[in-house]
């Protein structure tokens, strides 16, 4: 009688196991991500702060393309 019972109510313990520790799986992934946002954002921000108070001295400024001159060579090509 009690083999019968726990041999029922085997599989629902281990359906529970499991879905306690997909749960806890996701609160752990979660925590992951928001320390890895965390982390991110201090090193973004240090970054920043570096970059105005340290300018690059080799940075190049924009190249702006001079405006072509030249001539136009306009020709009917027959084959």
């Amino acid at each position: 009688m009690i083999r019968k019972m726990l041999d029922r109510i085997v599989p629902f313990i281990f359906l529970g196991m499991a879905l306690v520790a997909l749960v806890a799986g996701f609160v752990l992934f979660s925590y992951l991500l928001i320390f890895g946002a965390l982390v991110g954002f201090v090193l973004f921000v240090i970054l920043r702060i570096k970059e105005k108070f340290f300018p690059d001295k080799n940075k190049t400024t924009q190249y702006h393309e001079p405006t072509r001159t030249g001539r136009i060579i306009e020709h009917d090509d027959k084959k």
